[in-house]
């Protein structure tokens, strides 16, 4: 029920039974009671220390002082020791400032969470400061999807299919050092026709190869935001297009 139209939960609860009617009003209060749960589950204590920490954000409208506005919903999802995904927190917000996810990460600690072996993000240079600040020690991996839509935003159409061929090279080499030198060949090539690619290589790739440092079998997991952006809030997004938009940030939540 969380996330879905009174409406359409209505129209789920008839078709469970032909005996049952429930009123909206009835769906609204159930609704309501699983604030409580919710929240319960969001203040739970977390185990002290996690293998791999990634965040990021996922956008919807919600309607505040008779307007719509579009809020990030602040996500951080965790691998446990035992190899295990674990949706840690989630917290609405007005952006994605330092100041937001300065304190959506402080909650994350107030409840237990003390330290993580790699933190994985996009490039938002508030959430990387935190990130550095509040798990100091612990190495960040710039997520290498976003690092690429980066650098093809600098070529033309006809040239970012090649472009993105070749970079795919350089997260499929057999360790770091290879990488780094596949990435330097990238660039030498296109240093004369588009410099800003090369710039950005010469200068940032090497934010996106953390990940050779950690066992092979989860590199495709950690080198991304993808366990955040590409599973969860796919799934979010599909279910949130029910309502379109969400009266109130409680709804949103919930």
């Amino acid at each position: 029920m969380g996330g879905v139209s009174t409406n359409k939960v209505k129209k789920v609860t008839d078709k469970l039974s032909s005996n049952l009617s429930f009123s909206k009003s009835t769906v609204s209060r159930l609704m309501k009671e699983l604030d409580t749960v919710i929240e319960s589950w969001r203040s739970q204590k977390l185990n002290e220390n996690y293998t791999y920490l990634i965040s990021d954000a996922c956008y919807f409208y919600i309607r505040e002082n008779k307007s719509v506005v579009k809020r990030p919903l602040l996500i951080s999802v965790a691998v446990d020791m035992k190899n295990y995904r674990r949706i840690l927190g989630v917290d609405i917000k007005i952006d994605e400032s330092e100041e937001s996810w300065r304190e959506h990460m402080l909650n994350l600690k107030e409840r237990g969470l003390k330290t993580v072996k790699l933190t994985t993000s996009d490039d938002n240079k508030g959430l990387v400061k935190i990130l550095e600040e509040e798990f100091a020690g612990s190495p960040h991996q710039r997520c290498m999807v976003h690092f690429e839509k980066n650098l093809l935003s600098y070529v033309p159409a006809k040239e970012k299919k090649l472009l993105s061929r070749y970079l795919k090279t350089i997260y499929n080499c057999p360790d770091k050092e290879m990488a780094l030198k596949i990435a330097n060949l990238i660039s030498d090539k296109y240093r004369n026709t588009y410099p800003k690619v090369s710039k950005l290589l010469d200068e940032n790739v090497e934010e996106t190869l953390t990940f050779y440092s950690y066992p092979k079998h989860h590199h495709r997991k950690i080198r991304t935001t993808n366990l955040v952006e590409g599973t969860l809030n796919s799934i979010l997004k599909r279910r949130s297009k029910v309502v379109g938009i969400f009266p109130n940030r409680d709804s949103c939540i919930r």
